[in-house]
């Protein structure tokens, strides 16, 4: 600890003065190179290079087919990339200077893996650009050093946690190894290792200068005609409305001109809130302040690999010296960052930075005996579950937004720009980024800045910490909750949050065997911080008995009893969440021909059909149940349900489409106004008949709805399973929800059947092969890849048609397989598939299947021209945070393959052998 003060009382003498940009020219000067130079390169010819290269004197143009705000690195790689799409007609703004934002005081780390397939490819999409393409266009290197990173683990579970990234990483090419503690110091000779468990090695990583970078973007950019204009200032951006109330983006106002333009790029990092609000559009991020500082020289660490230790700090060398910071518990929010803060920097607070002093000296003890160069604190972004804000608004057509990289904007930004600019031009990205989109988010808060400042904090407190499959948000919880949550509470309910909706996981008992009435989600407690009284609830208890990489005991048992009573004789699930939506107007019919692929109008009234809408290029938008309605004067309309996920997403493409073609008819989000409660298993017509004594169940046929009374409410009853089994659906007016619920549990109850959470919906629908957006299928995916060409017509009405009929004719490059695996650990997804001894795909979803006994999961299967008989004919294992488990393929799933449960029936082999396995 004498260390420790010893540095901190050096780095007070040290630090940078906010808002200095003297002190800004010598610290970062200092951290380029140590002797004021970046790579060698003087800062002040840095800097003059940044005047030569923009613009600032030349007359802003009168219109622009694109133009783009913010110079930092999200918006000089966009520029880059639309000025080899658009040319000349490319417009960049910068309101000071290049980089002088947040990019000029990035730390410059760039690793290879993301937890998630489409950030590492943005990663490595960067990687590509700053190593091999920028040189080779401009001649000159473009602010790139390969040093490799050493992600060290103390415990079992941490190295658990890594490697579950780095085998999905392994999927997209990286090159990666798993490290034991004794090799260690064969690439890292300065670590201690005395603590840790085990290592992964990724040789690819490195360090990126931003001011070379960014002006390597411009330099290209400008020789396509691109046009740079720095200390322009956006004052706002004019819409206009046409008369079917669709909001484009006309021009930008600055105070050197206006430019005409149809499209807008929100890059301007922490300040793109400012720029969201002159139309209109709220983009959740908010702004903490970040800070890392730079030791002086450390005699051995040249050429050492960028280390970074998990729940504690990144290191990383910079020349002679080191570079290290953190994410602590207690960050200070920016409650108004200032709109003119340029190059401007904050003084650290030490009290809240100590903690990352002591994770450096624990790897690195040579920290210990070195004083402090300079130190960093400046302003950065951050969302609520650790993804940028990417892609064209829903309020406004031609407003795009790249903002709030949680402090990665340098590692992603190149791969960003060109997404961003892909989905500009093409109208959508190059793969599927729908956890970056910015129509991901919930639709309703009960208080939105009070999610917002939660979730942000403590997406930024567990940055570096481990992450479990089944562990809980406990930020901003409560938000929407359900007609029906007391219901559930009362019935022993663990909420889990999905959507926004606070709904069931599973239901749980107390020590005498009756539902547990403890598991009241608390108030968010600030993991201490801030002067709150850390929980200890019931809740949390509870939830950290599923934060594990092996089956949690109690959970995974409750949940193969709700699965297991659902196969032999019935569950009841609340499916309120789900997104719901009535199009209605006088072009319903033309729309609904255009959205779905498959004609509605060919079906009579009262049947619900399943049914994809797909994009263009034939990619699944998403996958929906259908059926026509009748409004108040007997005019069609149609009722859409479809996944909770992709709520505002979904409205938002329905939307654009009635836009593009000018359709007559309108898209209401009923989400909140409908209810529905499904019952599913062999039992259910015994528990719902009896309720519904005006229709006949058993005269249902699959898909079938039609109007009855529970409890003397209307409600629409249909016969529908997501799970596989004989079940019915009761769709009815929120405010009936809680009469309809009762009732059909009152005869549940007499029947010994129980209400089930979603981690038993999951699991069963997983195991009868049931699809999953945006995990099995997504507009990344196609109809023909994903074996759903049964539910495309063969018609050229719907969109994405054409593309399907090509598609269907032309050689596969991947295509959907099941893989079951008999292992004692779970699979939660993205899983690395080996075939024949190499990697051919990863899982896209996979869960544990209680009547089959086993793990089960689904994933595309690459390679050039493939054929069924390609996928069957290999020997395949599935890799498990770094193990090789044998697997079975599948072309679907062995679970029922011809679906006899949902006809009803059943086998008395497979029930005796259900109800074996339930008691």
């Amino acid at each position: 600890m004498q260390n420790v003060l010893w540095i901190s009382k050096m780095s007070r003498l040290c630090r940078s003065k906010p808002y200095c940009l003297n002190s800004f020219k010598r610290a970062y000067s200092v951290l380029r190179g140590g002797n004021g130079t970046i790579n060698d390169v003087p800062y002040e010819s840095s800097i003059h290079k940044t005047k030569k290269s923009s613009t600032p004197n030349a007359k802003l143009p009168s219109e622009a087919d694109v133009v783009v705000i913010g110079a930092g690195s999200v918006g000089c790689s966009t520029a880059y990339h639309l000025s080899k799409l658009y040319g000349s007609k490319v417009v960049l703004l910068e309101k000071d200077k290049i980089t002088s934002g947040t990019t000029w005081h990035t730390a410059g780390i760039l690793w290879s893996y993301r937890p998630s397939e489409t950030e590492t490819l943005m990663h490595l999409q960067t990687r590509e650009l700053i190593s091999e393409i920028l040189p080779k266009e401009t001649g000159e290197d473009a602010g790139w050093l390969k040093t490799g990173t050493l992600s060290t683990a103390k415990t079992s579970d941490g190295l658990s946690d890594m490697m579950q990234s780095a085998t999905l990483a392994k999927t997209c090419g990286v090159e990666i190894y798993q490290l034991k503690q004794h090799e260690i110091l064969d690439i890292h000779p300065l670590l201690n290792v005395d603590d840790v468990y085990g290592a992964v090695y990724s040789p690819g990583d490195g360090t990126m200068d931003p001011a070379t970078y960014c002006m390597a973007y411009l330099k290209v950019a400008q020789k396509h005609g691109a046009k740079v204009f720095e200390n322009c200032n956006v004052i706002d951006i004019t819409t206009a409305e046409n008369d079917l109330g669709m909001r484009k983006v006309t021009s930008v106002v600055t105070d050197q001109g206006t430019i005409k333009t149809n499209i807008v790029v929100n890059c301007t990092g922490a300040w793109a809130p400012y720029i969201g609000q002159m139309v209109g559009v709220r983009i959740p991020q908010l702004t903490f302040k970040h800070a890392y500082v730079v030791t002086e020289g450390i005699p051995g660490i040249r050429n050492t690999p960028m280390v970074r230790d998990q729940a504690t700090v990144y290191i990383k060398p910079q020349g002679d010296a080191l570079l290290f910071g953190g994410y602590e518990t207690s960050p200070h929010l920016v409650e108004n960052l200032p709109k003119d803060f340029s190059f401007g920097l904050y003084d650290l607070d030490w009290e809240v930075f100590d903690e990352h002093i002591t994770g450096a000296i624990n790897r690195i003890p040579a920290i210990a005996n070195v004083g402090i160069r300079s130190t960093v604190c400046g302003p950065e972004s951050f969302t609520i579950d650790s993804k940028p804000n990417m892609g064209e608004s829903v309020e406004v057509r031609g407003f795009f937004v790249g903002s709030a990289f949680n402090s990665a904007g340098m590692m992603t930004g190149g791969g960003a720009g060109r997404q961003l600019a892909h989905w500009v031009y093409h109208g959508r990205p190059e793969f599927d980024l729908i956890n970056c989109d910015i129509r991901r988010y919930q639709t309703h808060f009960s208080n939105y800045n009070k999610w917002l400042w939660e979730r942000c904090h403590e997406k930024f407190a567990k940055r570096f910490k481990l992450v479990y499959k089944h562990d809980q948000n406990l930020s901003g919880r409560n938000q929407r909750t359900g007609i029906l949550h007391e219901c559930h509470a009362s019935r022993g309910a663990l909420f889990g949050c999905r959507g926004g909706f606070e709904r069931p996981a599973y239901y749980v008992k107390d020590g005498e065997g009756l539902p547990d009435s403890n598991l009241s989600v608390p108030e968010y407690d600030f993991y201490g911080s801030y002067g709150f009284d850390k929980h200890n609830s019931g809740y949390q208890n509870e939830v950290l008995k599923d934060c594990t990489y092996n089956f949690a005991e109690q959970s995974h048992h409750l949940i193969g009893q709700e699965c297991l009573k659902c196969r032999t004789s019935a569950a009841v699930f609340d499916l309120s969440y789900m997104a719901k939506y009535y199009l209605t107007g006088p072009d319903a019919e033309k729309a609904i021909k255009r959205l779905l692929s498959r004609d509605m109008t060919r079906y009579p009234d009262g049947r619900f059909v399943y049914a994809l809408m797909l994009n263009k290029a034939g990619g699944i938008e998403s996958d929906v149940v259908c059926t026509r309605i009748r409004n108040n004067s007997g005019d069609p309309a149609y009722y859409i349900t479809a996944a909770s996920s992709g709520e505002l997403y979904f409205q938002a493409h329905m939307q654009q489409v009635l836009q593009d073609e000018s359709l007559k008819c309108s898209i209401e989000n009923v989400t909140d106004d409908r209810a529905i409660l499904s019952i599913q298993g062999p039992k259910s017509v015994n528990i719902l008949q009896p309720l519904v004594s005006a229709i006949s169940l058993k005269d249902l046929k699959y898909g079938d709805w039609k109007e009855a009374h529970v409890a003397d409410k209307p409600v629409m009853v249909g016969r529908l399973s997501f799970v596989g089994e004989l079940g019915f659906e009761c769709h009815c007016d929120s405010k009936h929800a809680k009469a309809v619920y009762e009732a059909i549990m009152q005869d549940a109850d007499k029947h010994g059947v129980r209400p089930a959470g979603y981690r038993a919906l999951d699991s069963l629908s997983t195991e009868i092969g049931f699809h999953h957006w945006p995990d099995t299928i997504c507009r990344g995916d196609n109809p023909v890849e994903a074996r759903l060409t049964k539910l495309c017509d063969k018609t050229s009405l719907y969109i994405g048609s054409k593309a399907v009929q090509e598609l269907e004719s032309s050689p596969l490059n991947k295509k959907q397989a099941c893989f079951t695996v008999d292992m004692d650990v779970p699979l939660y997804g993205h899983e690395a598939v080996w075939r024949n001894d190499e990697i051919v795909g990863y899982l896209s979803t996979a869960d544990y299947a209680y009547a089959l006994g086993c793990n089960i999961g689904f994933g595309y299967v690459k390679s050039p021209s493939i054929t069924d008989k390609f996928i069957l004919s290999g020997n395949y294992e599935i890799e498990r945070m770094g193990i090789r488990y044998p697997a079975t393929v599948h072309i679907s799933s062995p679970f029922d393959p011809g679906f006899k449960r949902m006809m009803g029936r059943y086998s008395d082999d497979d029930q005796n052998k259900f109800l074996s396995k339930l008691q």
